[in-house]
């Protein structure tokens, strides 16, 4: 199912919002995402593996896992995985911390990279967000954090 470019919007937005408060009131936050089902109602998306201090990584390949089983079964037309990121240098990022959205849906793979600085302030954390910019990857479902 092709899906309009708007949810695709919807999904990446969901997640940019999610970063953006998570960074303020914390400074960091595991990789989360968010799905469309076929009917394209937003539903979020987490892994809670135990543990005080879960790995990053293991969190993202949980997420990742599960998105594809649920694509596999026809359960989810389009995802977004979002991860705290060091943007590869590669990129020439004005800051290399980043928010990293991995976009899929049918014929649709991209990460959405959103460059980020951020100060300790009173109120929480200030946190100034550069402009995304994307990298097109080969269609499929989903990634890992070594990739850029």
């Amino acid at each position: 199912m092709e899906v309009p470019s708007d949810k695709i919007y919807e999904l990446f937005n969901y997640c940019y919002d999610q970063a953006k408060s998570m960074l303020q009131e914390a400074g960091g936050f595991n990789p989360f995402g968010a799905l469309l089902t076929p009917a394209l109602e937003l539903n979020a998306v987490r892994a809670d593996l135990g543990g005080a201090q879960p790995d990053q990584k293991d969190i993202y390949q949980a997420l990742d896992k599960a998105l594809q089983e649920q694509t596999q079964n026809n359960d989810i037309v389009a995802s977004a995985l979002a991860c705290d990121v060091n943007i590869p240098e590669k990129h020439e990022p004005p800051s290399r911390d980043g928010l990293r959205v991995h976009v899929v849906s049918q014929g649709l793979s991209r990460y959405i990279y959103v460059p980020y600085r951020m100060e300790s302030g009173e109120d929480g954390n200030d946190v100034t967000f550069f402009e995304p910019f994307t990298v097109d990857l080969h269609p499929h479902i989903l990634g890992d954090l070594t990739q850029g």
